[in-house]
């Protein structure tokens, strides 16, 4: 908090209001995200009255909280690199403003709509379909043709996994129920909760395992969904604050003198071996990160060695990233992203000619950014007590819609208990990818799972129709909002 102090004290009103009305924004856009993801959580142990609700979402916002600090910043990281990379080197206040203005609200008025409605629909998709509208948007007005509006190579990850992982829980908890009958007889762990104000609580070992799965999955979604919002904060500080939150200024000695040392070994490696990568640039194999025809900042591909260089040199013999001028703040942060995005393509380009020279480069670009990959404690701190706040004021929509318009038939206890299972585990193996995805698709999906495994069992194709709609439309409604937002304000704000 010390940095967000002393640069509360060192910037004008007028930028200390916008600064809270987008963290504001944010936050509000976290708090819905636990109206829409969290609830899904806290959905199975309520619905079987395993634990009382105000319990339920005490545990969620805790299991969040650890789940959020645990669970690294690299799902954060991957939402921040979506933006196109030279409004990410770029000083133009102006324009970075209009761009998380354009997909904050495009996101919140989406999520929120949804939510109103009931809708178990994923914050991710909305998020990034935002990002996508805004980032065309942003670049067709700069110069930039489609293609290079967006980092499409991420986004068609991104997208592949947040189709992938709801099929991927289906099929574990389909696989999972069945298995849970032919060899698990009790008959109580099959129950149904009695429909109104009495509902029979299932059996101690019952009870226990879907309190635990469902504490997994907050966990599970602290750590992924909670750096969504991990990112678009991080996103709003380097753009209003560059000169404090372009490099981690509490970074220790050593994490300066890991980047220093990265950067050099990364210029050597560029003279070392100056005959290949001119061959692979010749080949077009390696491009400028930046081919815009009204330049807002370049990372120029002749000058990467000269580049990481400088980064070195800078830094050599610093102690603190505060003795560094603010303009000199703001150059190591571009080097630092120009840098890495050519080593990147270096890396890839190396893969199938010498895998030893390629993973050398990762471990050095590892080293390289952990100046400018970073996330305060108190961001971390405030996205998980507003994932908490969410969940406590609208679950009461999301729980009813999975534990009874799913399934043909209201969820069972042991069909809770695997749902939430299979979602942890599924959540946990995204996160450890650095994937972002859907906790609403995967907890709907592993429910879905486990109604379609039982006898006599199915799913109400009316509810599932529409979350498909939903999940169909989201992406595409959203990147349109984003953009005709963008270009309203940017009309305004040029």
């Amino acid at each position: 908090m010390s940095v967000l102090w002393d640069a509360l004290n060192n910037i004008d009103k007028i930028t200390i209001a916008l600064l809270i009305l987008s963290l504001s924004i944010a936050l509000f856009y976290e708090m819905i995200n636990g109206f829409h993801d969290t609830a899904n959580a806290v959905a199975m142990i309520i619905y079987t009255n395993s634990m009382k609700a105000g319990y339920s979402v005490i545990m969620a916002g805790i299991m969040n909280f650890l789940g959020v600090l645990l669970g690294g910043i690299g799902v954060a990281y991957v939402i921040v690199h979506l933006l196109p990379l030279d409004i990410m080197v770029s000083s133009n206040q102006s324009a970075t403003l209009v761009m998380i203005f354009s997909l904050l609200i495009s996101a919140v008025i989406w999520n929120l709509g949804t939510w109103y409605f009931g809708l178990p629909v994923s914050s991710s998709h909305s998020l990034i379909g935002s990002i996508i509208g805004v980032s065309i948007a942003f670049g067709m007005l700069n110069g930039f043709t489609f293609s290079q509006s967006v980092n499409w190579k991420v986004v068609y990850g991104i997208l592949t996994v947040l189709a992938l992982s709801p099929l991927l829980g289906f099929g574990f908890a389909f696989l999972l129920m069945k298995v849970s009958r032919k060899t698990i007889k009790h008959p109580k762990f099959y129950k149904t909760p009695v429909i109104g104000d009495k509902k029979k609580k299932p059996n101690f070992w019952m009870r226990t395992g879907i309190i635990l799965t469902g504490a997994g999955v907050s966990f599970a979604h602290g750590s992924n969904d909670g750096q969504k919002g991990i990112g678009l904060i991080m996103i709003i500080l380097i753009g209003i604050l560059p000169t404090y939150y372009a490099l981690n200024m509490e970074a220790h000695q050593y994490k300066i003198m890991q980047t220093r040392d990265s950067a050099a070994n990364l210029s050597k490696f560029y003279a070392d071996n100056k005959d290949t990568i001119t061959n692979f640039i010749e080949k077009k194999q390696l491009t400028s990160a930046l081919k815009i025809e009204n330049k807002i900042a370049e990372c120029n591909i002749n000058k990467v060695h000269n580049t990481t260089l400088e980064i070195s040199n800078k830094l050599d013999g610093l102690k603190s990233y505060s003795e560094l001028s603010k303009s000199d703040r703001w150059k190591i942060h571009t080097a630092v992203l120009c840098s890495d995005n050519f080593f990147g393509q270096v890396e890839r380009a190396y893969k199938s000619i010498d895998n030893d020279k390629s993973n050398y480069i990762s471990d050095q670009r590892k080293q390289l950014i952990t100046s400018t990959e970073y996330v305060p404690f108190w961001v971390i701190f405030a996205v998980a007590l507003m994932l908490g706040i969410g969940t406590m004021i609208g679950y009461k929509r999301v729980v009813h819609t999975i534990g009874e318009k799913i399934g043909s038939k209201p969820i069972n206890h042991m069909q809770g208990a695997v749902a939430q299972a299979m979602a942890m585990i599924t959540i946990l193996l995204a996160n450890f990818a650095h994937a972002p995805v859907s906790t609403t698709h995967i907890v709907s999906s592993s429910v879905a799972g486990t109604m379609v495994a039982e006898p006599e069992g199915g799913v109400q194709k009316k509810t599932i129709n529409t979350i498909l709609i939903a999940w169909a439309i989201t992406l595409p409604v959203t990147s349109l909002m984003g953009a005709g937002i963008y270009i309203v304000l940017n009309y305004f704000m040029s």
